[in-house]
């Protein structure tokens, strides 16, 4: 997934499945530590999924 998957993912998990800003922020993170700690991918600026 690249940073316009990740955004929609976020996105559908707010608007479609209306999951509160703490399920949606754990999840965030939950991809950040996939990218950054286990794939070794920086996604760069995090603020635009906010």
């Amino acid at each position: 997934m690249g940073d316009r998957e990740i955004k929609d993912f976020l996105t559908h998990l707010a608007v479609n499945r209306k999951v509160a800003a703490a399920t949606q922020n754990q999840a965030l993170n939950a991809l950040l530590f996939l990218y950054r700690g286990v794939l070794k991918i920086d996604l760069g600026n995090v603020s635009q999924f906010v």
